[in-house]
């Protein structure tokens, strides 16, 4: 059996559980709204407070990425997510978000005043961007699934990529490109907030798909994969 049929079924076994799952969850849109307002006060508070300002807007912006994975997490784990899950979200993977982007900061911070003196500074920075965007691609899915330090997440972040980047990524690209091409829709009015709420769902469905996907790949090989949908798995 080819990669490619074994890689279609993987496919449409999680798409289609993430259509399920998203449609039974809909409520969950409305978390994105309170997470932009969350970063609207933030961001005002923060431009009174100068550099602790700064660090305030960095907690904030942790603490709804931390509930928005939790909130995944629930849908991928346990099918479905309650109020009592979005209150008890914003803790539980805060310092996870914080520590990885503590990470990632250092190394800009020492990293990018050195490229910046060298003549294709600016185009070295953009590869190194493009690594980190994919080898660390799937540190959203270790936070939740993985439960690692924040070094290791990165690490095996890296080592989960080397070994399923053909599976991982036509997935994660082609819904990349739906939440954008949706998100740019010309609408106004009553309209607008029909896009921003289809969004919402979308970026949801998105984040599920990929748990799906992990869970399915984590661990495994393709030759074992390929076993498993001989065998109907």
């Amino acid at each position: 059996m080819s990669w490619l049929a074994v890689t279609l079924a993987l496919y449409r076994k999680a798409f289609g559980r993430a259509a399920e799952l998203t449609v039974a969850n809909w409520p969950v849109l409305a978390t994105v709204f309170v997470y932009a307002s969350a970063m609207s006060v933030s961001a005002v508070l923060g431009s009174m407070l100068g550099i602790l300002g700064g660090f305030l807007v960095s907690f904030v912006w942790a603490a709804c990425a931390g509930s928005f994975l939790y909130l995944v997490e629930m849908m991928v784990r346990t099918a479905r997510v309650s109020l009592a899950d979005f209150q008890r979200s914003f803790g539980v993977y805060l310092w996870d978000v914080v520590g990885v982007t503590f990470l990632l900061w250092v190394f800009f911070a020492v990293v990018t005043p050195a490229l910046a003196t060298l003549p294709r500074g600016r185009a070295l920075m953009l590869c190194l961007e493009l690594a980190i965007f994919v080898f660390f691609n799937a540190v959203p899915e270790l936070i939740y699934l993985g439960r690692c330090s924040s070094l290791e997440l990165l690490s095996e972040s890296y080592a989960f990529i080397s070994e399923n980047w053909i599976e991982w990524f036509p997935a994660t690209l082609a819904m990349g490109v739906l939440v954008y091409a949706v998100g740019m829709l010309p609408l106004a009015g009553a309209l607008a907030w029909l896009r921003t709420a289809v969004v919402a769902l979308l970026i949801y469905f998105a984040m599920v798909v990929r748990g799906l996907l992990f869970v399915e790949l984590h661990g495994t090989s393709r030759r074992g994969r390929a076993f498993r949908h001989r065998m109907g798995g």
